[in-house]
């Protein structure tokens, strides 16, 4: 059988086996739950703002804008024309977003690998294709809840602005899309490594959330580091270990075209190192 086939094959397998698995209906429903609240909390905020007068509402939009993309007037100006809620909600969304697919995957690999039964796969199929075919199914449907939640909010964001363009909506949804799933693809890649290198979903759980935590605080040293050296303090080595974490990428998915290439073939970067770091501990363990 093909490498092709067989990854088609165990895609297929995975995708029915999850989709009837209850967890993907609870992770949508905390997911959906959680953006609602960060919304709705959003959404006091802007109307306390424009409580206070059109001026007052404006230059807080434009200063919250402002530290969300930072100096990139292109970006600035096609956010601006989609309600705060939206881009705001969004940029929150994704620093939890991480989590849910640690919750989603975490025994894409290890719960096989604990109960044996990952050998019935590798007689009949290469190493690779279970590895793969696994991922993308987890991949699927980790791109269809984010498509629910996103159009969700978007949902929401016409409402607060009824005048917004469908199509202004529509491309600006996609584009999120986009950008949300190359984020996730990383994300989802170090879960499958996480997954391969344990022996039971309890651990593999325990280290993605232990990575998680560890990634993040080389992205808030390293951003403190920044900081401090644009503040005009001196530079420190410390300064370059936010780039070493994913999450340090995010705010180029909502800049610029350029900024958000830049941040989509990082994820692919990391992405690519975290499968093939799996695929090499998978293929060498003993099952």
């Amino acid at each position: 059988m093909s490498p092709l086939v067989e990854l088609l094959a165990i895609t297929r397998t995975e995708l029915l086996r999850t989709l009837r698995n209850a967890r993907v209906l609870i992770l949508l429903l905390l997911f959906a739950t959680s953006t609602a609240l960060v919304g709705l909390i959003v959404g006091l905020l802007t109307r306390g703002l424009d409580a206070q007068g059109p001026e007052a509402a404006e230059a807080a939009s434009a200063g919250i804008l402002g530290f969300l993309v930072g100096d990139d007037g292109g970006a600035f100006q096609r956010l601006s024309e989609l309600p705060l809620l939206v881009p705001l909600v969004f940029r929150v969304t994704l620093f939890f977003l991480p989590l849910y697919v640690a919750l989603l995957g975490y025994d894409q690999l290890s719960a096989e690998l604990s109960t044996g039964s990952v050998r019935y796969w590798a007689v009949r199929s290469r190493r690779g294709s279970i590895l793969g075919g696994k991922f993308a199914a987890q991949a699927v449907v980790l791109g269809v809840l984010l498509g629910v939640v996103l159009a969700g909010l978007f949902v929401a964001g016409a409402f607060l602005r009824p005048g917004t363009e469908p199509v202004l909506l529509a491309s600006a949804a996609a584009r999120f899309w986009v950008g949300g799933a190359t984020f996730a693809f990383a994300y989802l890649a170090l879960t499958a490594l996480s997954s391969a290198v344990t022996s039971g979903p309890g651990a593999s759980l325990l280290l993605n959330v232990g990575a998680l935590v560890a990634f993040w605080l080389l992205e808030v040293v390293g951003g403190r580091a920044a900081l401090v050296h644009r503040m005009g303090g001196p530079a420190s080595w410390t300064e370059g270990l936010r780039w070493l974490s994913p999450s340090a990428y995010a705010s180029g998915i909502l800049a610029s075209s350029a900024a958000f290439a830049t941040s989509a073939v990082a994820y692919g970067v990391f992405g690519a190192v975290f499968l093939s770091c799996a695929w090499a501990v998978f293929r060498a363990r003993d099952i």
